[in-house]
């Protein structure tokens, strides 16, 4: 029994080194390992900790830098960049612009024209004037002051949607009739000149004064400014010697009367056919038969006759005389040979 205790104990002695110096080992392995591990963990740390004071320090320098640097805060604005101009463009648009406004004062200092409305030949008419005081046009009759005034927005709404005729007397002078949209009547005469560019230009300065809106009522015309009256007849005797003329132009059918000598007493307005120029001479016949005439000197101090329908409307125009006595003698001719003359077509 001693004996196999003391070699128990031997042997137990034996081993207990061995298992201690292998739990020595065992730890130190795991000591080590460890170690190596909080050794690379604080290099890594530090590495960290580097490059974050690198960063730092950087960006303390770029912050610097730029507390340093000049810096405008830009302006937030929802319009468009307004890109630099050169000099001169600017200096030009800013010319075109003066030039613009002053065109537009001018042009509203300029057409400021009127109306007027007078009464003359036992009858009223309006005329328009433009702001230097010319005569552009004057209206035939109204037998009333109101009817002279509501012509005004029919001539006005005529400029618009009517037509302007040009016509030319066998002595060369010129001048504008303004008709309805349908062509079908003459709404106003305008004066009389020596070119047809004249004629156009006073066209032209019509439409530039027509709207304007001050109208002045007057109670009589000064002498010199008269120039429309009515002619007294004696009584006529009617010969059938001269002729009617009715032939076509331009798309539109006219009438004329000639003498028996074959002088042109007056040419109708154009009508659409041959029926209503038939109809329309019934109309005029009827009015040479009452003697509505009267007698017009234009701005060109000639004269002309006029025949009036028994309301008072413009029917037709004579030609043009130097002298009154020559003007009064042809629209005794009109009574003198209008009512029997045969018709002829041409």
């Amino acid at each position: 029994m001693c004996l196999f205790k003391k070699w128990r104990e031997r042997r137990k002695a034996k081993k207990q080194p061995i298992q201690s110096n292998d739990i020595q080992t065992k730890e130190k392995e795991e000591t080590y390992s460890k170690a190596d591990e909080r050794k690379d963990l604080k290099k890594k740390i530090k590495n960290i900790k580097e490059e974050e004071k690198g960063f730092s320090s950087s960006k303390d320098e770029t912050v610097e830098k730029l507390k340093t640097r000049p810096f405008n805060k830009p302006k937030v604005t929802n319009q468009e960049p307004d890109w630099p101009k050169d000099k001169e463009v600017v200096k030009e648009d800013k010319n075109i612009q003066k030039k613009k406004k002053s065109s537009n004062d001018s042009k509203q200092k300029k057409y400021t024209g009127k109306y007027e409305i007078y009464p003359e030949a036992k009858a009223y008419k309006f005329r328009l004037k433009a702001s230097n005081g010319e005569v552009l046009a004057a209206s035939f009759r109204y037998s009333t002051g109101k009817g002279a005034l509501s012509g005004i927005d029919t001539f006005k709404k005529n400029v618009e949607e009517g037509q302007f005729n040009i016509k030319t007397d066998k002595n060369g002078f010129s001048q504008f009739r303004l008709f309805n949209a349908s062509g079908a009547r003459v709404v106003i005469a305008g004066e009389v000149y020596q070119t047809v560019a004249n004629v156009n230009s006073a066209i032209e300065s019509v439409k530039n004064f027509y709207k304007t809106e001050k109208v002045e009522v007057l109670d009589e015309l000064p002498k010199s400014e008269i120039r429309e009256e009515n002619i007294k007849f004696d009584s006529v005797d009617q010969i059938g010697s001269g002729k009617y003329e009715i032939y076509k132009e331009d798309e539109l059918f006219y009438i004329r009367l000639k003498a028996s000598n074959a002088q042109v007493l007056f040419v109708s307005q154009g009508y659409a056919s041959k029926a209503s120029a038939k109809n329309g001479l019934k109309t005029i016949q009827k009015a040479i038969k009452e003697k509505n005439f009267t007698i017009e000197k234009d701005k060109q101090n000639r004269f002309q006759f006029n025949l009036l329908s028994i309301n008072g409307q413009m029917l037709l125009t004579g030609e043009s005389y130097q002298d009154k006595s020559n003007c009064i003698s042809a629209a005794h001719s009109v009574i003198k040979f209008g009512l029997k003359a045969p018709i002829v077509e041409l």
